[in-house]
């Protein structure tokens, strides 16, 4: 397929910042004056370059060099993409027209291969044109597509005329594409009428604020008259930013995962940890982790009644409270029913995940409990609890480094882990995972009916996968 109009550009600035907002403006432009367009967006493979790029740039009739602050830093590089576009354009005898974004570039640079610039001096077609973003940019455009342009490659403007109109409108300015192909520039809260030959097609609104926020529809019927299509980004939109905070809700419950930034840490019984270690906290080692999310809280009893639809707590009373009496094996059907009904992979902790995230990670002060020296600060233990258990973030119990509440007390974590005693002794360094078989699962943190030594961060204890009981609870991961 030939073209009318190839776009070339440095997709980055030295910042770092997209440019592929700044030159979509320009294809839309052209193709309002009914102009094909080459106009390649995402990073391309090599592959890609040599068998699409490099072929539209010889059948396209102008190469359009976008012009934008730094985009010749990297020219002296032979391998440079944008360099090589420019030069299969010169040796192609394509006729090159830069454009600038107003406030982008004021002079043609000096200092370019003599590849380029020999060729581009004194080209008639190089007169660098200054294009305004403001409200007169639609004007300069059509000015300069007159004078330098000529008439576009007319295929099928005619035939697309009596195609209906599927008339759509977005709460988000946002990119159509119909079969995976680019087909319209929606701006938000204005209707878009995009010619579409009745049948059957696919459909993708991708926002041009974040490529994340997309609304796909795969079985789109285009009837043989106009229709109106409503397109729903800002729910999206909204439901991404309330992920990025780590906020979910199942069934009216809502739940927050704490994202903890990887790290190295000591792992097991270190100095501070005093004489309460036993054996199998020793030797302290060092781990490296990834980033991932944790539970700000363990799972409360309304959010496994949300997603299990029962209450197996011993002590009931109170929503907020921890469910317990759910053994490792319970824990692994409540994570796949939710994540069947989230789309997620949660799933528990492993033990080096879970004591990272109870010294606090990143931001730890070294406590020998989760988030202080003084164990009545954080937990609800044997001493205090008044045998039960107790809401999570109740009033006066404080959180640790990270925002994390209870993983000293109140009731046993779940880790993933399966429990070897004396594993420390050969745990990789990174991502540990535990061993690779046993017959007790690992737990942590203590419940209310504990000691303190028990509630310690380093502390380790097991369970068989199907032990469960009123001190048994657990809390959820979720790797990004």
């Amino acid at each position: 397929m030939s073209f009318d109009v190839f776009l070339s550009y440095r997709r980055k600035d030295p910042e770092g910042h997209s440019n592929v907002g700044t030159v979509r403006t320009f294809k839309y432009e052209f193709e309002r004056h009914h102009y094909e367009v080459f106009f390649d967006y995402n990073d391309c493979k090599d592959e890609y370059f040599k068998d699409s790029i490099l072929p539209a740039i010889r059948t396209c009739r102008h190469f359009v060099l976008v012009l934008t602050r730094g985009c010749f830093d990297r020219c002296k590089d032979e391998g440079d993409w944008l360099r090589r576009e420019i030069e299969e354009a010169i040796k192609y005898g394509r006729k090159i027209i830069p454009i600038t974004p107003d406030g982008e570039v004021d002079v043609w640079p000096t200092g370019l291969p003599e590849s380029i610039s020999n060729a581009l001096t004194g080209n008639d077609g190089l007169q660098i044109t200054t294009i305004h973003t403001d409200s007169i940019f639609e004007a300069n455009m059509a000015q300069l597509i007159k004078a330098r342009f000529g008439q576009p490659q007319r295929r099928n403007t005619d035939e697309m005329a009596n195609y209906p109109k599927l008339k759509v409108r977005s709460n988000l300015d946002c990119v159509m594409y119909v079969d995976e192909e680019e087909r319209a520039n929606i701006q938000a809260g204005r209707l878009a009428k995009v010619p579409l030959k009745a049948g059957e097609y696919m459909l993708r609104f991708e926002s041009t604020e974040n490529s994340q926020d997309v609304v796909e529809d795969n079985v789109f019927s285009m009837p043989d008259r106009d229709k109106i299509y409503n397109v729903d980004l800002l729910t999206q939109k909204q439901e991404r930013e309330r992920k990025e905070r780590g906020e979910f809700e199942v069934n009216g419950v809502k739940f927050k995962m704490v994202k903890v930034e990887g790290g190295r840490f000591e792992m097991g019984a270190t100095a501070e940890q005093g004489d309460d270690v036993f054996d199998d906290e020793k030797p302290a080692h060092w781990v490296e982790l990834d980033d991932y999310y944790i539970g700000e809280t363990v799972v409360t009893q309304e959010l496994w009644k949300a997603v299990m639809g029962n209450n197996p707590s011993f002590f009931t009373g109170d929503g907020n409270l921890p469910v317990e009496c759910v053994s490792w094996d319970d824990a692994q059907k409540f994570i796949q029913k939710l994540n069947g009904m989230t789309g997620k992979k949660f799933g528990l902790p492993t033990e080096a995940q879970w004591e990272y995230s109870a010294r606090g990670g990143g931001k730890s002060k070294g406590y020998k409990y989760s988030g202080s020296v003084k164990i009545e600060e954080v937990a609800w233990y044997s001493r205090d609890s008044g045998g039960k258990t107790h809401p999570v973030k109740e009033k006066g119990k404080i959180a640790n480094e990270l925002g994390l509440y209870g993983m000293s007390g109140n009731v046993w974590e779940w880790c993933e882990d399966w429990y070897g005693r004396d594993y420390y002794s050969k745990s990789p360094t990174s991502n540990p995972k535990g061993p690779g078989k046993g017959t007790r699962r690992v737990l942590r943190g203590g419940s209310w009916y504990s000691p303190t030594e028990y509630c310690r961060v380093s502390y380790r204890d097991y369970g068989t996968p199907d032990d469960c009981g009123s001190r048994f609870g657990f809390r959820l991961v979720l790797c990004p």
